[in-house]
């Protein structure tokens, strides 16, 4: 990954730091990468490329002193993308597309409107793991809320035979791979990875399991 998308994305962290969002964010999808590898000092945690930059809003109904996120944003030159066909509405520049996502909530709602944020955010399955497990790390300086990596591991099993799109799940199940055979491989996050799995519902196990004898042949060994 070269260093200048690096460098972008710290100035996106540091923007929405700035105006007290990121407290408010939970970092999810490949942009937890460098993070992880930066926090754990671990240069085997691979890197991926990708243009899609996903937070998870937490508490998206809850009445919170307003931040407007889309001011923040097209300070550093994002402009609005809105979709024609929902209330959706992302934030693109030419190097990255910035969506924001919430976990389920009640009703059968695509999207949820986020006042205290001023955004939109698409509803997507599992992203309650992301909310559930959610650390806060230093990174660079910045606090920042993302997913433990053990359970970054096992939301990506859950999704990525969902994708339709076979270079993207490649690139997943690639990732994946590389990111449970270290986990496996240090004991207390063997440990962790144990615990998140056990407390899944049995439906998710049973997934996680599937495709992990099908594709990861060393997490399913540690799982089983």
């Amino acid at each position: 990954m070269a260093n200048s998308a690096v460098e972008k994305f710290d100035e996106i962290l540091l923007a929405l730091e700035k105006v007290g969002a990121l407290r408010r964010l939970v970092l999810v999808g490949s942009w937890c990468l460098p993070v992880y590898r930066e926090c754990r000092n671990n240069e085997q945690i691979p890197l991926l490329r990708t243009m899609d930059l996903d937070f998870l809003i937490e508490k998206p109904r809850e009445k919170l002193p307003f931040i407007d996120v889309p001011a923040a944003l097209g300070a550093l030159g994002f402009e609005p993308l809105f979709d024609a066909t929902s209330p959706l509405v992302k934030y693109e520049r030419i190097d990255l597309e910035i969506e924001f996502l919430s976990p389920r909530i009640r009703g059968d709602q695509q999207v949820v409107p986020v006042q205290h944020m001023n955004l939109n955010a698409q509803i997507l399955s599992y992203m309650e793991i992301a909310q559930k497990y959610a650390q806060n790390v230093d990174y660079k300086n910045v606090s920042l809320k993302v997913p433990e990596m053990e359970a970054f591991v096992l939301h990506k099993v859950l999704v990525y035979p969902l994708r339709n799109d076979e270079r993207k799940k490649q690139k997943d199940r690639q990732t994946v791979n590389e990111l449970s055979s270290i986990v496996v491989a240090e004991e207390i996050a063997l440990k962790r990875l144990r615990q998140i799995f056990a407390e899944f519902p049995t439906k998710w196990q049973r997934a996680i399991l599937s495709t992990a004898q099908k594709d990861l042949p060393k997490l399913w060994l540690a799982l089983r």
